[in-house]
C-alpha cells in the first residue's frame, strides 16, 4: 500500500471514530435534553396542582353561574393534570420514580387516592351544591395542599438527579473523547508523522507561506505602489547625477536599481503564487555578486535621505557563477536591508556578504547590521498592522518561511548598546564545470520574433543585434506561421498574449510544421499553469520579461547549440 493510501486510510479511520463518538454524544445529549424539558413540564404541572386545588375550594363556595363554569374548568384541569402525572405505559408509570410511586400509591399519604377523592367531592358540589360540601372541600384542599407541595419537591429532586446524571454523562463523553484522541495520537497520527515527516515539513512550509501571503495580501497590494518608488527614486536620482556630471558609474547604479525594480515586480507575482499555494523554488545560473549588489545598492539613496551611513562590503569569494533562485534570494536581501533602514533613525547600516563552506556545502552568508532600537517582535508585529506605507508588508515571518523552503536560515542577534544583526544563510550550488562562455561573435542566427507590442519588439531587436544575422518581427501568431512557411529561421522568440492568434496556438501549429526548431517563449506571464501548457504544446524554453541582454544571448546560444544549429560567423 502506498504512503498516500496509508495516510488516507488512517486519517479516514480516525475521523470515522471521532464522528461515531460525536454522533453518539449528540444522540445521548439530545435525548437527555429532551428529558430535561419533559421534567420541566412535569414540575410545572405538579406546581399547577397546588394552585388548582385552591381555586376549586374558592369557586365551590361561590353561587354565581360564572363561578360554576370556572369551577368546572378547574376540576377538569386538576383531573387531567393528575392523569398526566400518573400516566402509565406497559404497566409502569412514566413520570414517577420509586419515591413518587410510594408517595402517590402507598401509605401514609396515598396522594392518588386523596386527589381522586378531592375530584369526586368537587364534582358533587358542582352537580348538587350544598353548604356542607363547601366545608368538606375546603378542609380536603387544606389537607391536600402540603402533600401537593411535597410532590413538587419530589419531582424537583427527581429532575435534579437527572441533571446530575447529565453532568456525569457529559464528563464521561469528554473523558472518552480525550481517550480517543490519545489513542489516535499514539497509534495513528504519531506513526503516520514518522513515516511522512519530510513530506509534511515541506507541505507545512508551503501552507504557512500561503497563509502568510493571504493574511497580508490586502495590505501588500495597498503598499506595493509606494514600495516600487524606492528603486524608481534611485533610477531618477542616479540619472540626474549622470546628466550633471556624466559619470558612467551612475549608470551602473541605475542598472542595479532597475534590477531591484524587477525583483519587486517579481515579488508581486510571487505573492500571488504563494496565496495559491504554488511554491516552486527555481534554480537559475546567476552571477552571485550581481544578485547581491543589485538587491542592496537600490537602498543607498534611501539610507542617505535618512542621513544614515550605508556601507556595502562584498567578499571577493562572491565572484562565482552559481545555481540558485536568484529572484527570491534578491528579494530576501532587499527585505532585510529595507527593514534595517526602516527601523533605524540615526547611525549606520552595515551590509556584509561572503561565501562560506560548512560541511562541504557552500552557503551565501549575508549580514545586515543597524544601529536602530534593537529587534523587538512586538514592535515588528505592530509595524505590520500599522497604516504607515513602509515596506511591502510581507514581513520577516514570510522571510523565514521562504528561507525554510530554500533550505537556509535567518538569525537575529541584539547588538550593544543598540541595534540588530541579521544573518541570512542560503545554500547555493557553485558552477564548477567552467564551460567556456560563448562570445557574441560565435553566434549569427536567423531569428523570428513574435511580439505584439512594437516598443518591446524594438528593444528586443536591439538586444538581438550582436547575435543575429537577421531578425524578422511579426505582430501575432497568424503572421508568424505565414512568414515561417516561406522563410528559414534558426530560432523563434514567441510572446504568449497576443491578438488574432496567441502564442499557445501559434506554438502548437509551428511545432506541427517543424519538430526541431527551438521555440523560446518570451513573456511577462509567470503563471505556472500557462507555462506548463505552452511546454506541452511544444515550447523549448522560456524567459521572463524584462529581459537582460546577457541572459537572452546565453539562452539563444544554448538553444542553438543543443539543437545543432549554431552558426559560426
Amino acid at each position: 500500500m502506498s504512503l498516500i493510501n496509508k495516510v488516507k486510510n488512517r486519517y479516514t479511520g480516525a475521523l470515522l471514530a471521532m464522528a461515531i463518538l460525536l454522533s453518539m454524544a449528540m444522540g445521548v445529549m439530545q435525548y437527555l435534553l429532551y428529558q430535561q424539558s419533559q421534567d420541566a413540564r412535569v414540575i410545572n404541572i405538579a406546581g399547577m396542582q397546588r394552585m388548582l386545588s385552591q381555586r376549586i375550594a374558592l369557586f365551590s363556595a361561590q353561587e354565581d353561574k360564572r363561578d360554576s363554569e370556572a369551577l368546572r374548568q378547574a376540576i377538569d384541569k386538576f383531573e387531567s393534570n393528575h392523569d398526566f402525572l400518573t400516566k402509565t405505559e406497559r404497566g409502569e408509570t412514566i413520570y414517577l420514580n420509586e419515591a413518587l410511586e410510594v408517595f402517590y400509591y402507598q401509605g401514609p399519604v396515598q396522594l392518588d387516592v386523596q386527589s381522586k377523592a378531592f375530584i369526586t367531592l368537587a364534582r358533587s358540589q358542582l352537580q348538587q351544591p350544598a353548604p356542607q360540601l363547601v366545608a368538606q372541600i375546603f378542609i380536603a384542599s387544606q389537607h391536600l395542599l402540603p402533600n401537593l407541595d411535597e410532590a413538587v419537591s419530589l419531582f424537583e429532586q427527581h429532575a435534579r438527579s437527572k441533571t446530575e446524571m447529565v453532568r456525569k454523562i457529559e464528563l464521561l463523553i469528554w473523558l472518552l473523547g480525550l481517550l480517543l484522541l490519545f489513542i489516535e495520537a499514539k497509534f495513528i497520527f504519531h506513526p503516520m508523522a514518522r513515516e511522512i515527516a519530510e513530506a509534511l515539513d515541506k507541505l507545512e512550509a508551503a501552507r504557512k507561506l500561503a497563509d502568510d501571503a493571504l493574511h497580508s495580501k490586502s495590505r501588500f497590494l495597498a503598499r506595493v505602489s509606494h514600495e516600487l518608488r524606492t528603486p524608481l527614486q534611485a533610477i531618477q536620482g542616479y540619472l540626474d547625477e549622470y546628466l550633471h556630471n556624466k559619470d558612467t558609474q551612475q549608470l551602473q547604479h541605475v542598472k542595479s536599481a532597475a534590477n531591484q525594480l524587477d525583483n519587486l515586480l517579481y515579488s508581486v507575482q510571487d505573492f500571488n503564487n504563494l496565496s495559491e499555494q504554488e511554491v516552486v523554488i527555481e534554480r537559475h545560473q546567476v552571477a552571485l555578486r550581481e544578485v547581491i549588489k543589485s538587491a542592496g545598492i537600490a537602498f543607498q539613496l534611501t539610507a542617505h535621505k535618512k542621513s544614515l551611513a550605508f556601507n556595502l562590503a562584498l567578499s571577493n569569494e562572491l565572484d562565482v557563477t552559481c545555481y540558485c533562485d536568484g529572484k527570491r534570494v534578491g528579494w530576501l536581501i532587499s527585505e532585510l536591508v529595507n527593514n534595517a533602514i526602516k527601523f533605524t533613525e540615526c547611525g549606520s547600516i552595515q551590509v556584509f556578504a561572503d561565501l562560506v563552506v560548512d560541511e562541504n556545502t557552500p552557503y551565501l552568508e549575508f549580514v545586515v547590521e543597524d544601529t536602530g532600537p534593537g529587534f523587538d517582535y512586538q514592535q515588528l508585529r505592530e509595524a505590520v498592522h500599522s497604516e504607515h506605507f513602509q515596506g511591502t508588508q510581507l514581513g520577516l515571518k514570510r522571510c523565514q518561511l521562504l528561507i525554510s523552503a530554500l533550505g537556509g536560515r535567518l538569525d537575529f542577534i541584539a547588538r550593544e548598546p543598540t541595534g540588530t544583526r541579521a544573518t541570512l544563510r542560503v545554500p547555493i550550488e557553485i558552477d564548477n564545470q567552467q564551460v567556456p562562455t560563448l562570445t557574441m561573435e560565435q553566434v549569427s542566427a536567423r531569428i523570428l520574433l513574435v511580439e505584439d507590442n512594437l516598443l518591446n519588439a524594438r528593444v528586443i531587436e536591439k538586444m538581438l543585434q550582436p547575435i543575429a544575422k537577421l531578425v524578422t518581427h511579426v505582430e501575432h501568431g497568424g503572421y508568424a506561421l505565414e512568414v515561417y512557411e516561406v522563410g528559414k529561421f534558426d530560432i523563434v522568440l514567441m510572446d504568449l498574449n497576443m491578438p488574432v492568434m496567441d502564442g499557445f496556438e501559434a506554438t502548437q501549429r509551428l511545432r506541427a510544421l517543424d519538430a526541431t526548431v527551438p521555440i523560446l517563449v518570451v513573456t511577462a506571464n509567470t503563471n505556472a499553469e500557462d507555462l506548463d501548457k505552452v511546454y506541452a504544446l511544444g515550447a523549448t524554453a522560456h524567459l521572463y520579461k524584462p529581459l537582460q541582454p546577457d541572459v537572452l544571448h546565453s539562452k539563444v546560444a544554448l538553444l542553438l547549440n543543443e539543437c545543432g544549429d549554431l552558426i559560426s560567423s
